[in-house]
């Protein structure tokens, strides 16, 4: 890799107005992806009069839909236990009190012997975002209460 490319790189990676930097960027929007490419190699002229490249592309695009159609989109063990825990939370919080993730954390059996609060952070942040659980924050200190 030549200098300037590396320069090219670190410039573009300093740049914080680049839609790569901002917070929400779906790299999937503009991706094309394989089905894509065989679609566009199917329409091609030079393509459809092999009759072998049309065969093994058809094949291509059939193992793909396979592969697809095998995906589950059921929940994970974690995603399962972490739902659990999440129908727990507001079960274990008093009404007008103010918690930190600490203090959540020591009230649920399951997480009490987890080693940090990334897991609950997690897990309250999804509450607040469905409105169950209220974010305050006092002097950069998150504290979490349940919704009135």
């Amino acid at each position: 890799m030549t200098n300037a490319r590396k320069c090219a790189i670190i410039k573009s990676q300093k740049d914080k107005d680049s839609p790569k930097n901002q917070k929400g960027y779906d790299i999937m929007a503009n991706k094309v992806t394989k089905m894509d490419n065989f679609k566009a190699l199917l329409s091609l002229a030079d393509v459809q009069a092999n009759t072998s490249l049309v065969e093994f592309i058809e094949h291509e695009m059939e193992m793909l839909a396979a592969k697809n159609a095998k995906r589950s989109d059921k929940p994970t063990a974690a995603q399962k236990e972490n739902a659990e825990i999440a129908e727990e939370i507001p079960n274990v919080m008093e009404s007008g009190k103010l918690y930190r993730l600490s203090e959540i954390k020591a009230l649920i059996p399951k997480l009490a012997s987890a080693s940090g609060t990334q897991r609950i952070s997690a897990i309250c942040r999804k509450l607040e975002e469905s409105g169950v659980l209220t974010k305050t924050v006092d002097k950069r200190v998150i504290y979490y209460s349940l919704t009135d």
